[in-house]
């Protein structure tokens, strides 16, 4: 009878509360699926994570990989071939296997010292500006409509002394910054640090500065010789694919190399330089397979042989036989960029970015020896 009684109370109960209790119900039901998105989500975020983590390192793996085969092709293979055999500087991506079909390593050899060095604008020796590179980033400068006052203003960021060149900056103008910044007193080890110094920007470094209408009129421009449409293209008018900046070798003397340098470094090396003496230059090196041995090959190329205000010509100013002047071209590299890429594309549902990682350095043939490195 008791039992009886029970059930008959538990019906009442359910029939008057039946409502409330339905509704208990769905809120607990809601509040569990609401957790339980949020465990998935989490869940999910942690196993993204764990993923990029992995792929990360095998991606550097893939870096590594291709960095150390730039580094090998940089030791081993002549100088000559590297240039007459262009695709040895910059090789098509190579799939590493068939376990791995989204997997990818590629290297890339850049002659660094065909561009204009930043540091090379204050002399090691005694810390003073060097006069002749001084003109150099004048007249570079001057091609991008980049003030001029910037080249006093790096001298001033590199050398140690806190004497003010020309209108420049020292260390008090860069602490009534807001914010401050500290000065360098010290070698520029990146382009990108160059924006911070006064007068310059990364809009007037990394952005282009082409003439307006310049890509329409060079392709209208059919007549041109092969080298005419190689004398300047669209990367020639960004500012910091022309520059570079890295600690010399102690002796370096700053010559540029005359196989990698652009069209605008050299119009830089004298303000007796032509465009048709550049034009010469370069076709020179496309008769020569992409590299010019010596020197003295550069004798007989006739805007070369113009008078400049030294009193001498050209190619003696460029090559060093005008006196005491140093010269400012050389044939053999010194310095080269090495860059490994390791990439693992995202699988077939597309719902993944690439995994990416970079590895850089700077070797130098002459001494042997890495003098930069870093990974990305």
């Amino acid at each position: 009878m008791r039992i009886l009684r029970l059930i008959q109370y538990i019906r009442s109960k359910i029939s008057r509360k039946g409502s409330v209790v339905i509704f208990v119900v769905a809120a607990m039901g809601m509040a569990s699926f609401t957790i339980a998105i949020k465990f998935f989500s989490d869940a999910q975020d942690e196993f993204a994570a764990a993923r990029i983590g992995t792929e990360g390192l095998q991606a550097r793996q893939l870096a590594l990989a291709g960095f150390q085969a730039g580094l090998g092709a940089l030791k081993n293979t002549p100088e000559e071939y590297l240039f007459k055999l262009g695709f040895a500087f910059d090789p098509p991506d190579l799939q590493v296997s068939d376990k791995c079909n989204r997997c990818f390593v590629k290297y890339r050899i850049q002659p660094e010292d065909g561009r204009l060095n930043v540091n090379f604008l204050v002399r090691q020796s005694d810390d003073m500006p060097d006069g002749t590179y001084r003109s150099i980033f004048q007249r570079f400068f001057a091609n991008y409509n980049i003030p001029l006052d910037a080249v006093d203003s790096l001298i001033d960021w590199i050398d140690e002394n806190e004497n003010r060149e020309g209108q420049g900056g020292e260390a008090s103008y860069y602490d009534n910054l807001k914010p401050p910044i500290t000065i360098k007193n010290g070698p520029i080890f990146s382009v990108s640090e160059m924006a911070l110094v006064k007068d310059l920007s990364r809009q007037l470094l990394f952005e282009s500065k082409e003439p307006p209408n310049w890509q329409k009129e060079q392709s209208s421009l059919r007549f041109q010789t092969e080298d005419e449409v190689s004398l300047l293209t669209m990367d020639d008018w960004i500012p910091a694919n022309n520059l570079t900046a890295y600690l010399s070798s102690e002796g370096e003397t700053g010559k540029v190399n005359v196989n990698a340098a652009r069209y605008h470094v050299l119009m830089s090396l004298s303000d007796s330089m032509t465009k048709q003496a550049v034009l010469e230059i370069f076709k020179l090196r496309r008769e020569n397979g992409g590299y010019i041995k010596e020197l003295s090959d550069l004798q007989s190329l006739p805007s070369l042989q113009r008078t400049t205000s030294s009193g001498v010509t050209l190619y003696a100013e460029l090559a060093g036989e005008g006196g005491d002047f140093t010269g400012l071209l050389k044939t053999k590299g010194e310095v080269y960029r090495i860059t490994g890429v390791g990439t693992i594309v995202p699988r077939e549902d597309g719902q993944n970015n690439p995994v990416i990682r970079k590895i850089s350095g700077l070797y130098d043939r002459k001494q042997r020896r890495l003098i930069y490195y870093s990974e990305e």
